[in-house]
């Protein structure tokens, strides 16, 4: 499969209207899941989802071909989430679901059980990891961005991208041991 972000770019830099069109249909949804993570507000996060894209074409005559548009366009919403919070910082924030296992997917009542309980104990360790380590983790494992594209975004070293997402995964196996080994 071609990677269509070399020509979103070259078409972008040419004000070419349709391939805007083009990069918001394939990146709407995760820019928006990725910014419902950050924000926890699905208000705001349709906000700062938009103003990436008006973003993206403000700066469409500087976009270079051989760099991740991707890459750019969740670290523009990393970037507008962050302002958001820093203005909202006195308020409230409150909890978006991360996506966890489908509990519908169970065939018992105690397999749907088992698969909420754990998926509320896995948001909660999500949650508990340092903020940074987290975002990198969501990146990756949500998102589906390589550590590379997640080094741009976070602007961060891919070997730090990979420590935090190691340490994460440690720290999320230790409670799973832990849970498991409790009975619960």
């Amino acid at each position: 499969m071609v990677d269509p972000f070399p020509a979103w770019s070259r078409r972008l830099r040419a004000s070419d209207p349709t391939a805007c069109t083009e990069v918001f249909n394939a990146m709407h949804t995760p820019l928006l899941r990725y910014a419902l993570q950050q924000t926890r507000e699905k208000a705001t996060a349709y906000d700062v989802v938009q103003e990436a894209f008006i973003k993206l074409w403000q700066v469409r005559e500087t976009l270079d071909p051989e760099r991740s548009m991707k890459a750019l366009l969740y670290r523009i919403v990393r970037n507008l989430s962050l302002n958001d919070h820093r203005m909202k910082r006195h308020e409230a924030i409150e909890q978006t679901a991360l996506s966890v296992p489908d509990p519908a997917a169970a065939s018992t009542p105690e397999e749907v059980f088992d698969a909420e309980v754990l998926g509320t104990h896995l948001r909660r360790w999500i949650d508990a990891l340092p903020p940074r380590r987290r975002e990198a983790f969501q990146l990756s494992r949500f998102e589906g961005l390589s550590h590379q594209e997640i080094a741009q975004v976070m602007n961060l070293t891919p070997r730090t991208v990979t420590n935090h997402i190691m340490l994460a995964l440690q720290h999320l196996r230790d409670r799973l041991r832990a849970f498991q080994a409790s009975g619960a």
